[in-house]
């Protein structure tokens, strides 16, 4: 009040000077008395203008899920940090699963409040908190386009729309460090383009008996019996093993345009989730092939099982936005079990398996099996250097 009263009498005598000397010696007055700077005088003496109130700071409003955070948090990294649209559907069953092993406490306070909280909130939450693990750093790496033998396989893709379970993506990722001269390994991955459900295998090479042994082994580890698998062009898939094979069991097989690789979209999407879990080293011994195998004997029936993903429903261009819309987060098994595709029988054991992974120790022993890495080859490395 004391200082609205000042700014008022001095803004009469400021009016009342006809003299810029006088407005000046009077401005210098204002600014030793209060403070102000001098442009913000010059306002204040205008008829009409008073001091600017100062806005009132609201007091912060209390962290409604404080206490549920520390199950957010282990439950986070059960699911190896996915993002808050894949955890939020699957954050209370996580939840219960780590209390009935023992890894959090877990009452009925807290269990309502992980089903009150909303996705935004949790994605502000997620925001706040460190991931431990930190992503291998990522490299150039060129893949050595190799012209296949052309067979009578026909060139094809998937309907975009596809609803039965069965059909079937595969491919090879490389592990050659960005140098494809010699012999290194690959990591065979096949992927159902309707369910998710996807398994790994490492070899040494890319023969085509090695990797026609690797693909009828993850064939015969199928939950169920598929009708349809689909590849590349490369002369590891396209050859006369495998189209017998295909012939034998029934399989519609094709292949995708030359250099279209989004023909094969849902397994290169796994490529690219397994690249950052694994990483860009060159892999070229027996003992490293094995150890990818380990952690492909943990990581299959952790992500088919526990690890929630979501599946592209549509999308649509508008000008030159994308818009794509996801269906809600859910696990492959959960998905598959919408289908009538598997036995009584295997939907038991995959339930029983289901109930004996503890999510956050199976997470932890993933990451921590990839630490202790064989290592990479020296080439790898002094090429790295050389960059």
């Amino acid at each position: 009040m004391v200082r609205k009263e000042y700014v008022a009498s001095m803004r009469n005598k400021y009016l009342a000077c006809k003299h810029g000397f006088g407005r000046s010696r009077l401005l210098d007055e204002i600014i030793r008395a209060s403070g102000y700077n001098r442009k913000y005088a010059i306002r204040l003496m205008q008829p009409g203008n008073e001091i600017a109130k100062q806005p009132k700071r609201r007091a912060p409003k209390p962290d409604r899920y404080h206490e549920c955070l520390p199950a957010i948090m282990l439950a986070w990294e059960a699911l190896d940090f996915c993002c808050a649209e894949r955890l939020h559907p699957r954050l209370c069953a996580v939840a219960q699963d780590l209390a009935r092993f023992g890894e959090i406490y877990l009452d009925d306070n807290i269990l309502a409040k992980l089903a009150q909280i909303s996705r935004a909130t949790l994605a502000r939450r997620l925001a706040r908190l460190p991931k431990p693990y930190a992503r291998p750093k990522l490299v150039n790496h060129f893949d050595n386009a190799m012209l296949a033998a052309r067979l009578e396989v026909p060139i094809d893709h998937y309907d975009s729309e596809e609803s039965r379970p069965g059909a079937l993506e595969v491919d090879l990722l490389e592990h050659n460090g960005g140098d494809s001269s010699g012999f290194f390994g690959y990591t065979l991955c096949v992927t159902d383009v309707v369910s998710g459900w996807t398994l790994h295998r490492a070899l040494l090479g890319k023969s085509q008996r090695a990797v026609f042994d690797a693909l009828t082994y993850l064939l015969r580890q199928w939950p169920h019996k598929p009708w349809a698998i689909h590849s590349d062009n490369g002369y590891e898939f396209i050859n006369a093993l495998l189209c017998q094979y295909a012939k034998q069991n029934g399989l519609a097989f094709s292949r995708s345009r030359p250099y279209r690789k989004n023909d094969n979209a849902h397994v290169e999407q796994r490529n690219g989730s397994l690249r950052k879990l694994i990483g860009y080293d060159r892999f070229d011994t027996q003992q490293q092939v094995d150890w990818l195998n380990r952690i492909y004997d943990l990581l299959d029936p952790y992500a088919n099982l526990v690890l929630p993903s979501m599946k592209l429903v549509s999308k649509q261009r508008r000008g030159a936005i994308l818009q794509r819309k996801y269906d809600t987060a859910r696990t492959p098994l959960a998905r598959l079990l919408q289908y009538p595709v598997l036995t009584p029988q295997a939907v038991a054991t995959l339930q029983c398996h289901v109930a004996q992974i503890n999510p956050l120790a199976r997470c932890r022993q993933i990451h921590q099996l990839i630490q202790r890495s064989p290592g990479a080859n020296p080439r790898t490395r002094a090429a790295d250097n050389d960059t």
